[in-house]
């Protein structure tokens, strides 16, 4: 079997010569007049380096034309970019447009164009306000496309899923790029026509039986990716040696936080944003009941095309690398412009009337004098009804890195009330700081905040990283080939092998798997040099990645609890390195613990004729008064 695979670096770039200093919009903001055609059923905008034709009804686009080529043509359905959510049977918005900015009334530097799509009153659609616009500036390699969602107190109950856009562009484009792991030259449309299902996997999954990856299983979900960790996603044609991308230029809009892994681009020709997704169950689905009053906006996003300008001797790899390398520029530009000035609508917030948020995260964890704040997900979100900000989508979010030293500096940030919440750099659980009121035009420093991680005693042994991931766990790391190992590690789980890791002497990195199946029993077995004192604590601390099951816990042949994630996920299922994640601590009563060997089991409860499967990020064990007698 053949395989393809490119990891790329930003070095070789470097060392070629080449910097990209995009600015937004693509080009340097030149070039003819931005012109409007109408041609009845469509309106069409171009600027005399991209064109867009416009559906009226549907706020969907038929051409999305660039340098002469439409990267659209060919595409699924004959090409097209549209808006869509999950009922009433995967619709979308409809309605009838306007010109909202005519260039003429500024000299050509800017047309704009609206479809209202009002809720029908009809109890099979969805009881949805919908506000599309379509922007196109001068000299612009691109198009920017916004929509803004609202649900007025007066409309009845609604769930309309999933809300996302999706363009299917032309088979030309046959490199897909999302991260420096998904990158490589796609199977073509023939062999996804010619591949099989595959027994007891989601219809997604398919063996391909022909071209260069003829043997290997292909499937959306491995072009997957945690949404906070990157700027733009997209398709490279190394034949025409142009590329199409969806570039982010803010993150607050999605669904889920920072760690929301979502469906990005996939075989077929496929190129996703998902607005409001529920994938990996992380993230609600965007369900509003009678009486609640609900707007929020999603974009103005960039959807930029650009073209290679290196030697035309290149190889195609470097080819999909300069394009890659150049569409991640352009998004670091539409970051830097966010918010945009020029889009000037009700439920768009300015810079001026943001505020700011910054401060230090120190954090102070008496078992661990080495711990810091240092490259911490810390963000602010809204309380919404006691809803953990994993599932919230209603909301809007806010989320940054902090830097070596802990600071932190959240900009942009609509006015409202927070909770400024952090997570990751090591440390367990989730910090929280309440009440946190950003107003327009106002910078919060907030000064030193404080995180003391939980914790009952000393650290006597632990397993994983606390990074809410299994990536650092036997076949957790990401490879095309993931349903294979997916599948391999259900069918050892259903033979009822389990899997037992020896304290001092075990390595998670080999001997404990990325995910427990079914109900084969996981033994962990250490020694203590002596029995902790009466009365000393004891505990052992789960943090989940994902889970769907129950878990029961036994100590040296005693239970000592069960839990139930309150988030249940099966990331596995979709090839995911996590769900949504969650903790829980195992109190180890006084006496159960002893000197010399022990051992914890951890089995999943589940019902006849069900399968389950849970994901660890971390486990560890704490106890007073003793310590680990290494084999």
């Amino acid at each position: 079997m053949k395989t393809i695979r490119l990891f790329l670096a930003a070095a070789s770039m470097l060392a070629s010569g080449v910097c990209f200093a995009n600015v937004p919009g693509g080009g340097n903001g030149t070039g003819p007049d931005v012109s409007v055609r109408d041609e009845g059923e469509s309106i069409v905008l171009d600027n005399g380096i991209v064109a867009i034709r416009i559906n009226k009804t549907d706020a969907s686009l038929r051409s999305f034309t660039y340098e002469g080529m439409n990267l659209l043509e060919g595409g699924h359905g004959g090409g097209r970019f549209y808006w869509s959510w999950n009922t009433p049977a995967f619709g979308g918005p409809r309605g009838t447009a306007a010109l909202s900015v005519d260039p003429a009334s500024n000299r050509g530097d800017y047309a704009e164009v609206k479809i209202h799509c009002p809720w029908s009153g009809k109890s099979n659609e969805a009881a949805m306000d919908v506000d599309v616009y379509y922007s196109l500036k001068r000299g612009a390699h691109g198009y920017y496309a916004t929509a803004t969602l609202r649900h007025p107190a007066s409309y009845p109950f609604v769930n309309i899923g999933e809300w996302r856009s999706n363009t299917y562009i032309s088979p030309m484009f046959d490199w897909l790029s999302v991260d420096e792991l998904r990158q490589r030259k796609m199977p073509t449309k023939a062999d996804m026509d010619a591949s099989v299902p595959v027994k007891d996997a989601p219809k997604e999954v398919t063996l391909l039986t022909s071209g260069d990856y003829a043997g290997q299983f292909e499937c959306k979900y491995s072009y997957s990716v945690d949404l906070g960790d990157v700027n733009v996603w997209g398709w490279s044609s190394t034949g025409r040696r142009v590329g199409i991308w969806m570039t982010v230029p803010s993150h607050e809009y999605y669904n889920g936080g920072p760690r929301k892994r979502e469906l990005t681009a996939h075989m077929n020709h496929a190129l996703l944003n998902m607005l409001n997704g529920s994938h990996y169950s992380i993230g609600m689905q965007l369900i509003l009941n009678a009486g609640v009053d609900f707007k929020k906006t999603y974009g103005p996003f960039f959807v930029y095309a650009n073209s290679y300008q290196g030697a035309e001797t290149e190889s195609v790899p470097k080819v999909a690398e300069w394009l890659w390398r150049d569409a991640q520029a352009q998004a670091r530009a539409e970051r830097s412009a966010w918010p945009y000035t020029w889009f000037k609508h009700d439920g768009y917030a300015q810079a001026s009337e943001r505020g700011t948020v910054s401060g230090m995260l120190k954090v102070n964890d008496a078992g661990n004098p080495a711990s810091t704040g240092a490259d911490a997900w810390i963000g602010l979100a809204p309380d919404d009804h006691g809803t953990d900000f994993q599932h919230q989508g209603r909301t809007y979010q806010f989320w940054v890195k902090t830097g070596a030293d802990g600071s932190f500096n959240i900009p942009n940030v609509l006015p409202g009330v927070y909770n400024l919440l952090a997570f990751g750099a090591g440390n367990i659980g989730t910090f929280k700081k309440e009440n946190i009121e950003v107003r327009a035009g106002a910078a919060i420093n907030l000064g030193a905040v404080q995180w003391t991680p939980p914790r009952v005693a000393a650290t006597v042994w632990e397993i994983g990283i606390p990074d809410r991931d299994t990536q650092e766990f036997n076949n957790g790391a990401f490879n095309y080939s993931q349903w294979a190992t997916f599948a391999a590690g259900r069918a050892e789980g259903a033979a009822g092998r389990g899997l037992t890791y020896t304290v001092g002497k075990s390595d998670w990195r080999k001997d404990w798997n990325y995910a427990q199946f079914d109900h084969a029993p996981w033994t962990i077995k250490f020694s203590l040099e002596n029995k902790p004192p009466k009365g000393a604590p004891a505990s052992l601390y789960v943090a989940l990645a994902s889970s769907q099951s129950t878990l029961k816990v036994t100590v040296n042949g005693t239970e000592v609890g069960r839990y139930k994630t309150p988030l249940p996920a099966h990331a596995p299922v979709r090839l995911g390195s996590h769900g949504p994640f969650s903790e829980t601590r195992f109190t180890i009563p006084s006496g159960l613990l002893k000197k010399g060997a022990n051992s914890i089991v951890i089995m999943q409860v589940i019902g006849n004729g069900k399968s389950g499967t849970t994901q660890y990020d971390y486990l560890r064990l704490e106890a007073d008064g003793t310590r680990l007698s290494v084999p």
